[in-house]
């Protein structure tokens, strides 16, 4: 392929965990669809940096919403004040997605903070989120699904993940323009909302920063 962004070879020497995902199958989707978003190697640096992080080098693509009550307390502290509230939602992703998820982000209907929880390798959250994803795989690629859909598959398909990480990355929240500035701190606090493994999004952003020329 002309112009790749990526070889198989360049992704496993990037990758810390050797041999959790395909590399040629991985490679061949970052050559295929990052481009379509505007994606050059500069801006690769920052986004897949990112993505190898929050999906465990393309191996998770659900958010892991087990979780014992301590942890609970810890996490949503303003929801669960104390270990006896959390108790019930502890190691309970279903009913721990509909009490944390619901009521926002455009969920309404009873189940949609489960339909919609955090979902393909950048965790794409909310009903809103997935009904903009829809409506511009639609528009830009002519693919036509609902937004429950969506999810479900982006939880399963490495296609579909890779889109969607991609739109989050250049469309929803803009930040090509960031990585090419190389704004990897601001970039990190837009995706995650904090510095959640800050250092080990770093070694992968350096690791790509390396390898990726």
């Amino acid at each position: 392929m002309k112009n790749e962004l990526i070889t198989p070879a360049i992704f496993r020497m990037i990758c810390r965990k050797q041999g959790r995902s395909d590399p040629e199958l991985i490679s061949n989707l970052i050559n295929t669809i990052c481009p379509l978003y505007g994606m050059s190697k500069l801006i690769l640096h920052e986004f897949l940096a990112n993505v190898l992080y929050e999906s465990d080098e393309f191996t998770r693509y659900e958010e892991n919403l087990h979780y014992s009550a301590s942890r609970l307390v810890q996490v949503w502290p303003l929801r669960f004040r104390t270990i006896q509230e959390a108790l019930p939602y502890a190691n309970n992703p279903q009913k721990l997605a509909v009490k944390v998820y619901g009521g926002r982000m455009g969920n309404t209907d009873p189940m949609d903070g489960w339909d919609f929880r955090g979902s393909g390798p950048i965790q794409m959250t909310g009903k809103d989120n997935f009904t903009q994803f829809a409506s511009w795989m639609d528009r830009k690629f002519n693919i036509t699904r609902t937004e429950r859909e969506w999810a479900q598959l982006l939880r399963k398909d490495d296609e579909a993940g890779l889109h969607a990480a991609c739109w989050i990355f250049s469309i929803a929240k803009g930040l090509n323009d960031e990585a090419i500035r190389d704004e990897m701190r601001f970039i990190i606090k837009k995706i995650n909302g904090g510095y959640n493994g800050l250092d080990e999004r770093m070694k992968y952003y350096e690791a790509c920063k390396r390898f990726l020329r």
